[in-house]
């Protein structure tokens, strides 16, 4: 088995480290070996309170090393880690509620709770700043029966409302390891950087790559990411939009004739030793990609899905800017009638759902074999290049279909300043947008709200009236965050959270 094998793996590198920055600028740095080591002595603890193969046992909290530590012990173990979103961290007795609600066998806190409030945690929760482990597990009538070959749970960002459970496969999570380090060539001299929260099981499996193929690995904190990345000179950055989209405001804020002058120079902020970047799981502007590469940054389009893992690719020397690239080895891309991506794959990463979202699982692992993906998409001379979300797409009385990425695509590129648009139906055949703006401080900017608007209108000109967008709202861009409820933890716009908390704000 691919990730039993990974704690044995990390001897085979014993010089080689991770890095967890916190913060308050602190760090901590644990070879391989002495994490080898410190996995046994946990795995040792957890044998000792009862757990073994096929548990199902939390892991809950903001990355750190006991969270890394809590995951590969248990995968060695046999147990099945479920990686609770961050976002879940409350009161203990919430935390506690966490047991029934997803039927564990135990639960680990990866950091004790602030004052009190670790007070009255179950038997079954154990915080791991505090060892030796030691917990009383549940066994649960109805835990759910897992189908063979799934070894961790995780959870999907839950812009739908819902949050799915995830059913990771061990050969899919080998897959995607084993393709990435082919497609990127990551050599030991490889630094990893870990930036997003470990419940996203994009960083999990970056971590797993860093075992497998001896490279560092370096946990920074976003709020933090810049300032370290000068200091920690990660080589392979993988990330959000957002992650870029500074340097892109920045560049173009310049005068023109230094734009270029700068060349490397405006890079900095990323370290000088990366090389490679890959951005995706949110829509990209081709033009933020097409400068990063006339600077001289290596940064590319890829994208894929937890159910299935890496889709499509653009690597050096077979790239295309505005695509996602061509579909990886073991991947076939197909096109639905509406433009739906659905994916046929040797490997999927994902067997099927549990707790929420069951009930969609037919939609999307098809008969016939395909996975439906929900986004939409054509082909370009075998590149793939997304359009927008099935789900998103608006329907006007009259049957008018409108793909509200088209619109909000075409505002981000022309107009400068805009960090993101969503456009959203207003009642009767109309629509809105709520438009984040870089330089503006509050809402009571009215000139700049006056020139997105006149822009508004001039775009409005020509466009078919379904499509022409009738309220307009400027916010600063400063809100979009995910403390604000307005971006999830991994970084994507939740489209029912604007409608609730912008349009229902009464600022219409």
């Amino acid at each position: 088995m691919f990730v039993d094998s990974l704690v044995d793996k990390l001897a085979e590198h014993p010089g080689q480290r991770m890095r967890f920055l916190s913060r308050d600028g602190s760090t901590l740095v644990r070879t391989y070996a002495e994490i080898h080591d410190d996995a046994g002595r946990l795995m040792a603890e957890l044998r000792d309170s009862g757990l073994g193969a096929g548990d199902l046992v939390g892991v809950l909290g903001p990355n750190s090393y006991e969270w890394i530590l809590a995951d590969l012990a248990l995968l060695a173990l046999g147990c099945v880690p479920v990686a609770i979103p961050a976002e879940n961290r409350h009161d203990a007795a919430r935390i506690g509620a966490l047991v029934d609600t997803y039927r564990l066998a135990a639960l680990l806190v990866t950091r004790a709770l602030p004052g009190e409030a670790g007070a009255g945690l179950p038997p079954a929760t154990a915080v791991l700043s505090e060892r030796p482990v030691k917990l009383d597990p549940v066994r649960h009538a109805d835990a759910p029966a897992l189908p063979p070959g799934v070894r961790t749970i995780a959870f999907s960002s839950g812009t739908a409302g819902t949050q799915k459970g995830l059913l990771l496969t061990d050969d899919g999570i080998a897959n995607t390891v084993e393709l990435s380090a082919r497609a990127w060539q990551v050599t030991p001299d490889d630094d990893i950087a870990i930036v997003m929260p470990y419940s996203n099981f994009q960083q999990r499996y970056l971590t797993y790559l860093a075992i497998w193929t001896g490279c560092a690995a370096t946990v920074v904190p976003p709020e933090i990411m810049f300032q370290a990345f000068k200091a920690v000179e990660p080589t392979i950055i993988l990330g959000p939009p957002s992650f870029f989209e500074l340097l892109h405001n920045r560049v173009m804020a310049a005068d023109p004739a230094e734009r270029m002058d700068k060349g490397r120079g405006w890079l900095s902020m990323y370290g000088s030793r990366v090389r490679l970047m890959y951005t995706g799981s949110a829509p990209v502007p081709p033009a933020m990609v097409a400068l990063f590469q006339e600077l001289g940054a290596p940064l590319y389009e890829l994208y894929g899905s937890t159910e299935i893992g890496w889709i499509a690719m653009n690597v050096p020397g077979r790239a295309k800017i505005g695509t996602a690239g061509r579909p990886v080895d073991g991947i076939t891309v197909e096109l639905g009638d509406d433009g739906e991506v659905l994916v046929r794959a040797e490997r999927p990463q994902v067997a099927g759902y549990v707790y929420e979202g069951v009930e969609t699982q037919d939609a999307v692992f098809l008969p016939d074999g395909r996975i439906a993906t929900g986004d939409l998409g054509v082909l370009e001379d075998g590149f793939l290049r997304l359009t927008g979300r099935k789900k998103n797409v608006i329907i006007t009385r009259s049957g008018v279909k409108i793909n509200p990425a088209e619109l909000e695509a075409d505002v981000e590129r022309a107009f400068p300043g805009v960090r993101a648009m969503v456009a959203l139906p207003a009642g009767a055949a109309l629509l809105a947008c709520v438009l984040w703006i870089e330089d503006i401080e509050d809402i009571e900017d009215t000139a700049r709200a006056a020139e997105v608007e006149a822009y508004i209108k001039r775009m409005n000109a020509g466009r078919e009236p379904s499509h022409r967008i009738a309220t307009t709202l400027v916010r600063p861009a400063e809100e979009l965050t995910v403390e604000s409820g307005l971006l999830t933890r991994n970084f994507k716009i939740d489209r029912g959270a604007v409608a609730r908390a912008v349009w229902g704000s009464g600022d219409r």
